[in-house]
């Protein structure tokens, strides 16, 4: 366990990078080798491509449904294949990821059963795999599918200059005319000198690496290519070009990791390298200029005198989200490692109205969420901070001493206290990062990381603290014991701090001796410092943990089931005490 993680973005100063045009490439897809529900392959009719054609039942509701491979994301055009020989259209729904793009599109007739026809649309396709699907929406069913062909826009190729690069028993040079950016690159007439650049890109793969050179002499000058340190090409040949000022392409086929990978040419022979201009990668990833998916679902989580509390449904990206910005018309008022977020500093009674927009490590920026309105004012969020904390003013101990707030305190003062309806204590938070790796939360951003957490998930597992808000008791003891109270996994907690209530669920065990403790995604959504290296708090933080029957959640990973549960045990809390 640590001692509490906002998000570290690394800005890779690249060389000078530009992203050249996409081509456009055309995939097919035969319709007898998609998903097909309620529709079999056929081959008793002439003119099909493939090894035969689709022919679905007749009625509403059999679809097919194609995966879709785009190199990178953009406006794309489908050309369905089809025949419907009987003397009506036939009409069907055309779906992308899940998106409706097509209503009721008519396939008409075409005359015979053996009359293909081609019925094209477009529709935006995101980089990497998507669906495509069919469905048909009259008595008669699909049309009989012969294929989808997909034209895509291949993924851009980005572009390096040398005079950019880091430079080894070389110089840049712009005494021969015919280069690109400010100047080229001549490497000095011995073995061993190299040009080295960064290259990003957003997928693992083979990629297209395009060395522009010239070489004025005859003979050839071979190079060895390194990615990542290791000799991807050994002794490429780079022929004459007939004139140091006539520039041609080389093209190399090498493996990349997904993002910030090194590529090194460097000369072999007594000559050097040819003079080289630039280098241009494409491929399988091409750069990252994907934005993450828009966040979905954005909701009010609660409500005090003074501000409001947002979640929304994670994004996702061909990379990884890094982050999420929360807008209010043009400003933004709030940014969260984790998909919650509270706004503060409101007026009470005012109504505000935001949304929510995802981000990536290139700095890619998702479009927006569907707007979310919310009122800073008690409503049905729950009690507010201030009315919890009036019922937690004094102390009916039921710990058999105190504990510490760290393990370098050295005397206990923190103790637990009862309620009717609760136990409570007021200290610090520390950062728990334990359960489930990830960016946030692993052994480099944590030195004490635990792969575990006392309570597992619902799926089997163990908890993420990186997106479930909970909090840590200490460890049964002689001090106290958290089970002679029914407390457990899944009970539900109102942590206050700083004029706002979290609702999380008891979802670890911390230290005999310390408490104070909570996830990574309880910190920063009551906008404490979640970095397990140096954030956390030293409060006031207090923990208000309810007790008796109904105190605990159907599913612990749930955290709409603790906000929900939070406000009506809180509630009950104010009244009873």
């Amino acid at each position: 366990m640590g001692r509490l993680s906002v998000l570290s973005l690394c800005v890779l100063l690249l060389s000078l990078v530009a992203v050249l045009p996409a081509q456009a490439a055309t995939t097919r897809y035969e319709a007898e080798n998609a998903t097909n529900v309620q529709g079999v392959a056929e081959a008793n009719h002439p003119g099909f491509s493939g090894t035969g054609f689709v022919n679905s039942d007749n009625a509403a509701g059999p679809y097919t449904e194609w995966t879709v491979r785009a190199p990178a994301a953009g406006t794309a055009t489908l050309a369905l294949r089809f025949a419907n020989g009987t003397a009506t259209a036939r009409t069907a729904d055309v779906a992308v990821n899940g998106t409706l793009v097509s209503a009721g599109r008519s396939f008409g007739p075409t005359g015979a059963w053996s009359t293909w026809a081609t019925s094209t649309l477009t529709a935006t396709l995101r980089a990497g795999d998507n669906t495509v699907r069919v469905t048909s929406t009259g008595a008669g069913g699909n049309p009989n599918l012969d294929f989808l062909e997909a034209t895509t826009a291949d993924a851009p190729a980005t572009e390096y200059q040398a005079e950019s690069a880091v430079l080894s028993q070389a110089s840049v040079a712009t005494n021969h005319a015919g280069y690109t950016g400010s100047g080229f690159v001549d490497y000095v007439n011995a073995p061993g000198g190299y040009i080295e650049w960064s290259v990003n890109v957003a997928e693992a793969g083979v990629h297209t690496l395009t060395v522009r050179y010239a070489n004025g002499t005859t003979a050839a000058r071979p190079m060895d290519l390194a990615v990542n340190g290791a000799t991807a090409a050994a002794g490429v040949a780079f022929p004459g070009t007939g004139a140091w000022s006539t520039w041609t392409d080389k093209q190399v086929a090498v493996t990349l990791a997904a993002g910030v990978n090194t590529v090194r040419a460097t000369g072999t022979t007594a000559t050097g390298g040819p003079n080289v201009d630039r280098i241009t990668v494409s491929g399988a990833g091409g750069p990252d200029g994907q934005a993450p998916t828009a966040p979905a679902n954005p909701r009010v989580t609660g409500t005090s005198a003074t501000s409001i509390s947002l979640a929304w449904t994670e994004s996702s990206d061909n990379v990884g989200v890094t982050g999420y910005r929360v807008y209010e018309g043009t400003a933004v008022v709030a940014t969260s490692p984790t998909p919650a977020a509270t706004v503060g500093g409101l007026a009470t009674g005012s109504t505000h109205t935001y949304t929510v927009t995802a981000l990536d490590a290139a700095g890619n920026e998702s479009a927006s969420s569907a707007p979310v309105t919310g009122r800073a004012d008690t409503g049905t969020g729950g009690p507010t901070a201030e009315q919890l904390l009036s019922k937690v003013t004094s102390c009916q101990q039921i710990s058999n001493g105190r504990y510490k707030t760290d393990a370098d305190v050295a005397t206990g003062t923190i103790p637990v206290c009862a309620k009717s309806g609760a136990v409570h204590w007021t200290g610090d938070m520390d950062i728990d990062c334990d359960g489930v790796r990830t960016a946030q939360c692993n052994e480099d951003t944590d030195c004490c990381f635990q792969p575990q957490t006392f309570c597992p998930a619902s799926g089997g597992g163990y908890l993420n603290a990186a997106r479930l808000p909970y909090m840590v008791v200490p460890s049964p003891s002689g001090t106290w014991d958290y089970r002679t109270r029914g407390i457990g996994c899944g009970t539900v907690v109102a942590i206050v701090y700083n004029g706002q209530v979290e609702y999380t669920v008891m979802g670890d065990t911390g230290p005999a001796a310390i408490i104070g403790e909570a996830s990574y995604a309880a910190a920063a959504n009551l906008g404490i410092n979640p970095d397990p290296k140096n954030g956390g708090t030293d409060g006031p933080v207090t923990y208000i943990v309810f007790t008796g029957t109904g105190t605990k959640v159907q599913t612990i990973d749930n955290h709409d089931q603790a906000i929900t549960l939070g406000r009506q045990l809180a509630q009950q809390f104010v009244q009873n005490n």
